[in-house]
């Protein structure tokens, strides 16, 4: 019987050292205890999954735990892809401000000045890119691409378009721009206005224009049913059941995220954009700067406060799903980048993702 991860975790911090750290970058022992507590997570049966750490350009640490699926024997390799879950949304992200960069958009435009049929006016005419990006303006979601009781909806739900033509007469949840609220819609509207100014469809576009010069020739989007070796499995509970999590999700990755990969190309993708390969340098610091609460400009960036040492400020995007737990942070006072992927549920990723900050924090 798995020993429950509150409990584990609590017993872990007590007991390791915590250095006194000199320098920021993390050094062998507190890499060695990052080990140690994903070993214990995994041993709890509550972590399974990849974890590098880079500092520039440079890997410090890089190992997988668990297996690849908990129905088999094989053990997850490094090398092995993993589902971003919603970390994908980053992608929509820098599609979205290329073309803000192209000058074809404006943070501040309006979803109607693209999709000029939109079905809704208050929200085609009130809702901007910048609102979106930043979960501010009253989008909402999509339930129908999650449950096991959606699985008929969702062989309909193939395109982002369809999307938009079950929900696009739905007014916003709330006057845009006064609230904050965590949601998959406003990325789909995003990714379909990305279809149009460019001409491709989202895939496409994401291949071409952000995977490729980014070189992350282990990311795309995937069949969840595709029979490769070098894919995770993740499962969910169904009827007191454990099936894969093909049952309850969208089939393949989409703009609000879901797309496959190794944690390799997760590091490519954050050395991609802080070397101006994606965007230009100018408008990432924009888009890696708090706007509101959490959320740059489709990328998290938070810790900060009164208090909170300047180290440990970070961009990047997580992600939850069902069998799916997913971490990409980068720290640019220390020059870190810390990446997470399970083949597991949340919450156990973040705590190993974010042991050495709490390392440097002590007790």
């Amino acid at each position: 019987m798995p020993v429950p991860l509150r409990p584990l975790l609590a017993c872990l911090l007590a007991t390791l050292p915590w250095p006194s750290l000199a320098g920021e970058v993390p050094d062998p022992l507190a890499l060695a205890q990052l080990d140690g507590f994903a070993l214990g997570v995994e041993a709890a049966g509550k972590f399974s999954g990849v974890v590098l750490v880079a500092n520039g350009d440079t890997v410090l640490f890089e190992k997988a735990y668990g297996r690849r699926d908990e129905n088999g024997d094989a053990p997850l390799q490094a090398g092995d892809r993993l589902n971003f879950a919603s970390a994908g949304k980053m992608f929509t992200s820098v599609a979205v401000l290329q073309q803000v960069a192209a000058g074809k958009l404006g943070l501040d435009s309006p979803v109607g000045q693209v999709l000029k049929d939109y079905p809704n006016r208050a929200f085609a005419d009130g809702v901007t890119v910048r609102q979106l990006l930043t979960h501010s303006a009253g989008a909402g979601d999509i339930e129908e691409l999650f449950g096991a009781t959606h699985s008929a909806e969702r062989v309909r739900l193939r395109t982002l378009a369809d999307m938009i033509a079950l929900h696009g007469g739905r007014a916003p949840e709330f006057t845009p721009g006064t609230q904050q609220k965590y949601g998959n819609y406003g990325y789909i509207v995003l990714g379909r206005m990305v279809e149009v100014l460019s001409g491709q469809d989202f895939e496409s576009y994401i291949r071409q224009h952000v995977l490729a010069p980014a070189g992350m020739t282990r990311t795309g989007f995937v069949d969840c049913s595709d029979p490769a070796p070098d894919l995770a499995a993740g499962y969910v509970e169904v009827d007191g059941k454990r099936v894969r999590n093909c049952a309850t999700l969208p089939a393949r990755g989409f703009a609000a995220g879901g797309e496959v990969g190794t944690a390799r190309d997760l590091l490519r993708f954050v050395q991609a954009l802080n070397a101006g390969k994606l965007l230009p340098p100018a408008l990432l610091a924009e888009a890696t700067r708090t706007q509101r609460e959490f959320m740059g400009l489709g990328f998290f960036a938070t810790g900060y406060g009164e208090g909170v040492p300047e180290r440990d400020f970070r961009w990047g995007h997580g992600g939850s799903a069902d069998g799916i737990c997913t971490d990409v942070r980068h720290y640019p006072r220390t020059g870190e980048t810390v990446v997470v992927l399970s083949n597991k549920d949340a919450p156990a990723c973040y705590a190993v993702s974010n042991l050495l900050h709490a390392q440097w924090k002590g007790p």
